[in-house]
């Protein structure tokens, strides 16, 4: 591995706003995380660390450089069965000089891993809008599977666009 996942610390706020100096590098085009964010996410990280049983904000961290490049998080989804809830992940390479290094892959092979360990789930779902295909090969290769498409349900720019919903099971995992 070339990355490890590592939680947020109080030094690394400088970087993190700093990815909010271009809306490119900050989230992405298919991200739907802004600026004014931000004070939403160290407020919170101020009160319970962004890491709790429900959810989890970790940071990409390159161990050579020990440079932070990226982030992953996810959110437990008491839908459609409250008592047996699954995570819904995401993650997101701001360092646009660190895109296409295979970083993503290793995040979210990482994430899967540690939330299959830590919870007795038995899935792990993504969302992508339909354009994100950086997004959606890094699911791929970590074994999801496309298993459904919400129609026109994300304006942005002027239009109303797809998101396509991934998944992998716990058995689906074991076998990468």
């Amino acid at each position: 591995m070339n990355i490890v996942l590592r939680p947020i610390k109080d030094e690394d706020w400088p970087v993190i706003e700093g990815w909010g100096d271009d809306q490119n590098a900050l989230w992405g085009p298919y991200q739907r995380f802004q600026l004014d964010h931000i004070p939403q996410l160290r407020q919170a990280y101020q009160q319970m660390g962004l890491l709790t049983r429900e959810s989890g904000f970790l940071l990409i961290e390159t161990n050579q450089e020990q440079e932070v490049v990226g982030y992953v998080r996810y959110t437990l989804i008491p839908y459609p069965d409250a008592d047996m809830p699954y995570p819904e992940i995401g993650f997101g390479i701001p360092q646009s000089n660190a895109r296409g290094k295979g970083y993503a892959k290793e995040a979210v092979k990482l994430l899967v891993a540690y939330l299959f360990a830590g919870y007795s789930v038995e899935r792990i779902i993504a969302f992508t809008e339909q354009e994100n295909g950086p997004a959606q090969r890094v699911l791929k290769k970590n074994g999801f599977v496309q298993e459904g498409n919400l129609r026109r349900s994300i304006f942005r720019d002027g239009q109303w666009r797809d998101i396509f919903i991934y998944g992998i099971l716990r058995q689906e995992a074991q076998q990468e």
